[in-house]
């Protein structure tokens, strides 16, 4: 039960930090548009869940360490992780930049400056799972490589996201539909550069954590099964990604019955986004194993 408690909040926390994000910064990408009161919003709820998510995790940890249930938080472990740990450290910088983010929502282009204090907040995440315990030398270029790799997923996951609305939420016109293709066009080069980071950051954190030698061990394992259902999704969503762009995207520009294409769009943006959201709770997941175990 403290297990799945710890994991449920691990999960959480990724995916709204993720979005708090990724959704400015492709925002900023693709220009400020409409809506910026609902975008403001929106940023507001996620710096303010991302700091509630961030207490919840701690006492989730706490009770994980005591075999406790969280319903009776165990204060004193938790003050130990707090003051004893690297915890702290972590928290407060979170903490700090989640407060800036909210600032940062009130002045002119906020959108844009949220994306950078919420940029510090998703790369704390580095310091609380495998990367974090690895030291010295190797230490940081673990972490270095999981910061790229959170970064590049939260621009993909804002991304999808953003695109999903837009395509549930599209209306049969020609200015909506050449909106959307732009939209989509424009992508292209960030999504390259989102599935190049991810690739080679991921399999330098695959190294740092299991070893070149010790890989062959994970079939094996639980954790080799869920980092295998991990890299399956993945490249489900390479592939979608690349069948949106090279024929979803042209057959949305060229199409005589838009409505078709635009719900073979819809339909692909919605398997591409529930298998994001299954491999974060997987990331979660695989966090608090041992990987040789």
């Amino acid at each position: 039960m403290t297990e799945g408690t710890l994991i449920g909040a691990r999960f959480a926390l990724m995916l709204d930090l993720a979005l708090l994000m990724g959704l400015p910064l492709f925002w900023w990408v693709m220009g400020a548009g409409k809506h910026r009161a609902g975008r403001k919003a929106v940023l507001v709820l996620l710096a303010a869940g991302g700091m509630a998510l961030s207490v919840l995790w701690l006492l989730a940890s706490a009770a994980a360490m005591t075999g406790t249930p969280i319903t009776s938080p165990d204060w004193e472990s938790a003050w130990i992780l707090l003051t004893m740990t690297p915890v702290g450290p972590v928290l407060a910088v979170r903490g700090a930049a989640l407060l800036i983010a909210l600032v940062a929502t009130a002045l002119p282009h906020g959108e844009r400056l949220t994306s950078i204090p919420a940029a510090v907040a998703a790369a704390t995440l580095a310091w609380t799972g495998h990367a974090g315990a690895t030291e010295e030398l190797a230490g940081t270029l673990h972490r270095a490589a999981d910061v790229a790799h959170v970064w590049a997923a939260a621009g993909w996951i804002g991304a999808l996201a953003v695109l999903l609305h837009s395509v549930l939420a599209l209306r049969p016109s020609s200015g909506e539909m050449r909106r959307l293709s732009t939209m989509l066009a424009r992508f292209s080069l960030m999504g390259t550069l989102v599935v190049a980071t991810l690739v080679v950051s991921g399999a330098v954190n695959a190294v740092m954590i299991v070893g070149v030698t010790q890989l062959p061990a994970l079939l094996g394992s639980r954790y080799g099964w869920l980092l295998g259902a991990k890299l399956t999704l993945f490249a489900l969503m390479l592939g979608l990604a690349g069948a949106n762009r090279w024929r979803l995207t042209p057959a949305l520009e060229a199409s005589d019955a838009p409505q078709r294409a635009v719900a073979h769009l819809r339909l692909s943006l919605l398997v591409e986004t529930s298998a994001a959201i299954v491999i974060i709770g997987l990331v979660a997941w695989l966090g608090t194993l041992d990987p040789m175990a």
